[in-house]
């Protein structure tokens, strides 16, 4: 906990939210420990952790009083019912959450309206979709790990995937999650608890944007005993309409709106799918892999893109994306991001719009012991901050590159690396922003990487991040893999001539001390709070409300967490 002071005269909410003149808030030296310590030691059964925690945060003045920013809390799962997922329904409010066999319909104040149970059902990893089984496998009881929610708004549906069966994946009613509308023999998601699944919805193929598609994001979890994996692409735009839910949206006899790792890398060439996201006519997924399919090759973080117009993905491209601090550092291992408006003062800095896309990620360092040779984070992390403008022109920039025939296609582990083709000048005139690819120079994996400065550094592995803009101000939540929520106001003078980003921490509040902060971050529909979910509960959590308008900082030189 943190010790923050009253300063009379200053506006509540914008002292929440960030700096500004005549109030800048920072939190003293802390003063305050035993309150986490005591309730971290208490004897409350262990159970999955849910909390919907104040966007205007207010902190306890004392150790007396209860932490103030902790509004409502939902514990109702099964210690064994790890929680995984949450959306919710920005026209509604409501909450959805999947968990290790159980889905969780939930009201605004994480009040349970239908509680699911989805596993463990009789399974085996040589079964099909279909739950079809060689004669020699005897199916055992499996748990039904929950690894894709997101909300279909065009059609109203919410679609839930579990590691079951393959990964398949079902439509649910968003009124009544009870109640399944389809449910698809198709492999989708990753059939296991550990590997990574990312799914988000976007336009695509046949006619985006009037169209959306679902785009999916698998590690591969093959080998000899899982002969259905092969046929699951890493990367894959599936259909929403019902009569082909979750079908490859679009398949032609060589090429398609999918992309699998070769026969030759996939059981030793894995990719860590972080996040996806939507923006301007591409669709991202956000990775950590090797630099090169060879097993000394560095850990790097990329972004992958397909254009949304793009029926045989002729347009899928790779390239790396950097994080580095003031001193040189690379972060080289991605562990979550968010996508937001830039905002007034932050496009200033940026050079974009208010409304152009940003992309927030956090990042940490490998283990030093193996360097960047390992995939393992260290509790040394970082923030950048990237606009989309930025992205699209270096992503354009390894294109035109390659259709000059300067560079290697890259990207072995999926086709033989080749040297990238000259073309024409007609041609070449085509290669700009909004380019989607052709039959010639594909897929491309880009050497430049989009690279930003680190706007903060952290001592704690940082597992999840969400930003909004609240009037003119940036506001950053950033989960740690200790359980608590950094809270960073991003700084950005418009009237200054160095366009340098830089952010200030004035927050850190324990949400559940011990118990790592999960990547899925969500605003409420009116961007008034913050839910944050943990996998399991170990202390007793309090719902007062008392909202507090930080002092100014201690004495000059110290830092804003400096420690007793």
């Amino acid at each position: 906990m943190i010790n923050i002071q009253w300063t009379k005269g200053c506006s509540q909410a914008l002292c929440a939210v960030g700096p500004y003149t005549g109030c800048k808030p920072r939190p003293l030296r802390s003063a305050v420990r035993t309150m986490s310590a005591r309730a971290a030691d208490s004897g409350a059964p262990r159970r999955p952790l849910l909390l919907l925690v104040s966007v205007l945060v207010s902190v306890s003045v004392s150790a007396a009083a209860r932490p103030g920013y902790i509004v409502h809390e939902f514990s109702e799962a099964a210690p064994a019912e790890k929680l995984n997922h949450l959306v919710v329904d920005e026209n509604t409010g409501r909450v959805y959450v999947g968990a290790i066999n159980r889905l969780f319909q939930l009201s605004g104040d994480l009040q349970t309206v239908v509680s699911e149970r989805t596993g463990p059902q009789d399974d085996d990893p040589e079964c099909s979709p279909a739950n079809e089984c060689p004669v020699y496998v005897v199916k055992r009881p499996t748990d039904n790990v929950n690894k894709a929610l997101v909300i279909d708004k065009k059609h109203g549906n919410l679609i839930v995937c579990g590691s079951l069966f393959q990964g398949r994946c079902q439509v649910r009613n968003l009124h009544n999650i009870s109640v399944v509308e389809v449910e698809a023999e198709e492999a989708v998601v990753a059939n296991n608890e550990t590997a990574s699944t990312v799914v988000f919805i976007a336009p695509g193929p046949p006619r985006p944007p009037q169209t959306h598609v679902l785009y999916v994001g698998v590690t591969y979890t093959g080998g000899a005993r899982a002969p259905y994996r092969n046929e699951v692409p890493a990367v894959a735009s599936r259909s929403l309409d019902r009569d082909r839910m979750f079908g490859i949206s679009e398949v032609a006899v060589t090429t398609g709106t999918r992309m699998s790792i070769n026969s030759l890398a996939r059981e030793r060439y894995y990719i860590n799918y972080v996040y996806g996201f939507g923006s301007d006519g591409f669709s991202y997924f956000l990775t950590t892999q090797m630099r090169r399919s060879n097993e000394l090759s560095p850990y790097i973080s990329k972004l992958v893109r397909v254009c949304q117009d793009d029926p045989h993905y002729y347009s899928y491209t790779e390239i790396p994306i950097d994080c580095i601090d003031s001193a040189g550092i690379k972060y080289n291992l991605a562990q979550a991001a968010h996508v937001a408006s830039a905002g007034p003062h932050l496009a200033s800095k940026l050079s974009v719009s208010p409304q152009s896309d940003v992309l927030y990620a956090v990042f940490s360092v490998s283990e030093t012991s193996e360097g960047e040779n390992s995939n393992k984070p260290t509790n040394r992390s970082a923030l950048c901050v990237y606009p989309l403008k930025a992205i699209r022109q270096t992503f354009t920039r390894n294109i035109m590159e390659c259709y000059q025939g300067k560079a290697d296609r890259g990207l072995e582990f999926i086709s033989p690396g080749k040297k990238c083709v000259s073309t024409k000048v007609e041609l070449l005139e085509q290669v700009g922003e909004d380019f989607c690819g052709m039959d010639v120079n594909t897929p491309i994996g880009g050497s430049r990487p989009v690279t930003s400065v680190a706007v903060l550094t952290f001592d704690a592995l940082l597992t999840s991040v969400a930003a909004t803009t609240t009037g003119d101000f940036n506001v950053v939540f950033a989960g740690t893999a200790d359980g608590h929520l950094r809270k960073v106001v991003m700084e950005a003078d418009p009237g200054s001539l160095d366009r340098q980003v830089s952010a200030t921490q004035y927050a850190d509040l324990p949400v559940q001390p011990g118990h790592k902060v999960l990547p899925d971050l969500r605003f409420d529909p009116r961007q008034h709070h913050l839910y944050v979910m943990t996998s399991s509960k170990d202390i007793t959590i309090s719902r007062d409300r008392e909202p507090m308008c930080p002092a100014r900082p201690g004495p000059a030189g110290r830092s804003a967490y400096d420690g007793d």
